[in-house]
């Protein structure tokens, strides 16, 4: 893969991580390909699954994990695979909404994308780590 695209994909998803945590739902959806699709890791207690289209990513997917948690994406390394899709690996970092328990767990997210923006996502993560949140109190 050529540098520059290489170097074009991490700029996307940087920017795409800096609109999901600021709630930015056209910022997202300026970066993504119209029919972006995007697996949340089995098991997530919101948001699972494959969501095919830019929208129903947005609302489905993103947006369901926003509504029970506060919680952002922090990207600590990232991949350029020979395929010329990008690896992401890093830490969520946040709480339950419903019971301010912590989040703090590992993810690695591989993106790929195209001359429309960014086409796909898939997502791996702790994801008891995440259930455990909407069960447990902070106990601060």
């Amino acid at each position: 893969m050529p540098a520059s695209s290489a170097e074009t994909l991490q700029r996307a998803v940087a920017r795409l991580y800096g609109a999901l945590g600021a709630g930015d739902g056209d910022g997202v959806l300026a970066l993504l390909d119209p029919g972006f699709e995007g697996r949340i890791a089995d098991g997530m207690p919101a948001g699972a699954g494959l969501h095919r289209g830019a929208e129903a990513m947005l609302r489905d997917g993103w947006w369901a994990i926003g509504r029970a948690f506060k919680v952002i994406a922090e990207p600590e390394g990232w991949i350029a695979c020979a395929d010329g899709r990008l690896l992401v690996a890093g830490t969520y970092r946040g709480v339950a909404r419903g019971t301010s328990a912590q989040v703090n767990a590992r993810f690695a997210h591989l993106w790929s994308g195209g001359a429309a923006g960014l086409t796909a996502l898939e997502q791996w993560t702790d994801t008891a780590l995440w259930c455990a949140a909407l069960n447990e109190r902070d106990p601060a």
